[in-house]
């Protein structure tokens, strides 16, 4: 009897496939290396050049958002517009006021707290604003009190429609 057969080089499936694998991996590998080299050379953008993530670092990050937390009127007007929208859709769907309300904000007393913390940084910022200023102000005091007096107004009204 001839054992030849005992003779010939056998491989499992998984040696197989580790090769393969190896293969595509060097080849991903070889295909980033020279997308990298062709973007660097003509990069404009500072922050993907020298294999960069394309994002600024993480320290001007914590200044953008604080820059974005200081808002003219601190959500005032959002907030303005939102009781709008509210009030609206309740007429629009026939539905009492503060069922929407309640579904928006949980209730109708988070929503006015949240109203009153707005328009108490809103004056502040105005405050802050106007102390460094060189020019007058934009409203003689007359016509400052109309414009209280009409906001007033318009906020009664509201409750009556």
């Amino acid at each position: 009897m001839n054992l030849d057969f005992m003779l010939l080089k056998t491989t499992s499936a998984a040696a197989v496939k580790g090769e393969r694998n190896k293969g595509k991996i060097l080849e991903r590998q070889k295909a980033q290396e020279l997308e990298q080299a062709m973007l660097s050379e003509r990069e404009l953008n500072p922050y993907w050049k020298d294999g960069g993530t394309g994002l600024p670092p993480e320290r001007d990050e914590a200044t953008s958002v604080k820059k974005v937390t200081a808002v003219e009127d601190a959500g005032l007007s959002w907030l303005r517009k939102s009781y709008q929208r509210m009030k609206e859709q309740a007429e629009r769907e026939k539905r009492d006021f503060e069922e929407i309300v309640a579904e928006r904000y949980g209730s109708m007393e988070i929503f006015q707290s949240r109203l009153e913390e707005a328009e108490k940084v809103a004056s502040r910022n105005k405050d802050c604003d106007r102390i460094g200023r060189w020019k007058k102000s934009d409203y003689s005091k007359g016509e400052k009190e109309k414009t209280e007096q009409h906001m007033r107004k318009e906020t009664g009204d509201e409750d009556d429609r």
